[in-house]
């Protein structure tokens, strides 16, 4: 009885707790909004290939050329596109930036650009290729030139449109910011450490009136600490659970295994609780101290798993990968990539044994700690 009787009162605190809701869900919420407004769609229109608009100014006949354009556009996977055939027309679409360049064909082909792009590096590599393979061609088949040029072509098709061609390489999509996405949920789950820190100075005598009648009572150590674990579990799971949802509605692709998704979030409160306890344990500090503690060790980890810049965890990954092994933001936003990546759960299940074996260690140390605190007069 005594533990459900400090389960309810437990969840009724947490919930009143304005401190908890302020860092573990509006604020994760806000800057994964200003994130995804700043580059949620990217990706998309700077990582997936599509096909390139040009312009082709034909001035004169030029076999050559002619075979490369029938092989790179003649299909509906075509590279290029052809959007304007008279100089005028050409010359207005590039200065609007619906295409990307002019060809302008004569005996030679000269190739005019904008502005530098992905898509402009493309053309240039096609050019560069067309330009030293044709004299090259031209010089050892004088007879055969247009059959050698359409097997250099559909060669320079095949290379080009194999690179950016989508692979199944992997279950899912992989795209490169929602390294971000992953680290603000890890963010997240160690900004726990707040309420973590605060319920165990609450269990402390010398620490406030409440840590003085709680000691009094008579209830065991043992009862109050994993009621208070129990308790603050479920209200962050629950405020994790409303941050994966609202990402879910702007759009973010997490993908679809929800069940590893929501294993992971749990796993990931119980470590940044389990953190936070440990640093209430610890009965000489103050409360403001604490709580910048728990600040400072929450940023840093988060930092060290791409919060604030994509690379430095495949850094730490090529340097000193043991602290990525050990790291809990590196292993809560590695599980949700390893998900959404991976065929297999064999890199998931390995994260989640390690967090799980790491928040258990740190509570029972947190314990250990509260049960030896003697007080010579209460």
């Amino acid at each position: 009885m005594n533990f459900i009787h400090n389960l309810k009162y437990a969840f009724k605190c947490l919930l009143r707790n304005k401190t908890t809701l302020i860092w573990t869900l509006i604020f994760p919420i806000g800057l994964a909004t200003l994130m995804y407004v700043a580059f949620g769609n990217i990706f998309e229109s700077d990582e997936l290939f599509s096909t390139i608009p040009i312009g082709v100014v034909q001035e004169k006949e030029n076999a050559g050329f002619d075979l490369m354009m029938d092989v790179l556009t003649g299909d509906e996977d075509g590279l290029f596109e052809i959007k304007a055939e008279t100089e005028a027309e050409a010359a207005e679409l590039l200065d609007k930036e619906e295409i990307k360049a002019i060809f302008y064909v004569s005996d030679e082909v000269e190739l005019v650009v904008k502005e530098e792009s992905t898509e402009v590096t493309i053309l240039k590599t096609v050019f560069e290729e067309f330009e030293k393979n044709k004299k090259t061609i031209t010089d050892i088949a004088d007879k055969n030139i247009l059959a050698a040029l359409r097997t250099m072509f559909e060669s320079v098709r095949g290379e080009q449109k194999q690179y950016y061609k989508e692979l199944s390489v992997s279950r899912g999509t992989w795209n490169v910011y929602n390294s971000y996405f992953y680290a603000i949920f890890a963010m997240s789950c160690l900004f726990a450490s707040f309420s973590g820190a605060e319920k165990i100075e609450h269990l402390q005598a010398n620490e406030s009136p409440l840590g003085m009648r709680r000691s009094l009572s008579g209830t065991s150590k043992a009862t109050l600490v994993f009621s208070e674990f129990i308790s603050m579990v479920c209200v962050q799971f629950a405020i994790e659970l409303i941050v994966m949802g609202y990402m879910k509605l702007l759009g973010i692709d997490l993908g679809d295994r929800y069940a590893g998704m929501i294993a992971t979030l749990f796993f990931g409160v119980s470590i940044g609780i389990s953190l936070g306890m440990i640093v209430g344990s610890f009965y000489k500090l103050s409360s403001g101290v604490r709580s910048g503690i728990c600040v400072m060790v929450s940023m840093v980890l988060s930092v060290m798993a791409d919060l604030c810049v994509g690379g430095i965890k495949n850094t730490i990954e090529n340097t000193m990968p043991i602290l990525n092994r050990i790291n809990p933001a590196v292993l809560i936003a590695d599980s949700l990539y390893a998900l959404n990546v991976y065929e297999t759960y064999d890199r998931f299940f390995r994260n989640m044994l390690t967090l799980g074996v790491m928040s258990l260690l740190l509570v029972t140390v947190s314990f250990l700690i509260l049960r030896r605190n003697k007080y010579a007069s209460l």
